[in-house]
């Protein structure tokens, strides 16, 4: 029995699609907080989570933002963000196998992208109502 199957396989490719896509809302991010190397940030911080935490809880906050957020930067932000939730709940619900969890995790992804929707709608809203800038 073959452990790569057309599920399986789809499951590895959303993986790369939302690992780009969170290098691309980086760079994107860094680009509109007047980084001088936004493509440096895009680069590491997907294959480094220490970059990445840096970058979010530390490097980011100090800085504002030069201009509002693209289409694109939304895009990849509601992309980035279903896929780290549909990962935590795909490795809440499925078993400890990878085969499993690249099966289970695009229905995951695919049930929190509403909700990622939602989220970053209401975190780069236009009028500054938003929740989270309170």
């Amino acid at each position: 029995m073959s452990l790569l199957t057309p599920a399986v396989a789809f499951g590895a490719a959303l993986v790369l699609f939302v690992w780009l896509a969170s290098g691309v809302w980086v760079n994107f991010d860094a680009q509109a907080r007047g980084s001088d190397y936004p493509g440096l940030w895009g680069v590491l911080a997907p294959l480094s989570g220490v970059v990445l935490f840096y970058y979010l809880l530390w490097w980011r906050r100090g800085r504002s933002r030069e201009y509002p957020p693209s289409r694109w930067e939304r895009a990849t932000a509601i992309v980035t963000v279903a896929g780290l939730g549909g990962l935590a709940v795909g490795s809440l619900v499925s078993p400890p196998d990878p085969t499993s969890q690249l099966t289970v995790w695009p229905v995951a992804f695919a049930c929190c992208l509403p909700v990622a929707y939602w989220a970053v709608g209401r975190r780069f809203d236009p009028t500054g109502d938003s929740f989270i800038s309170r």
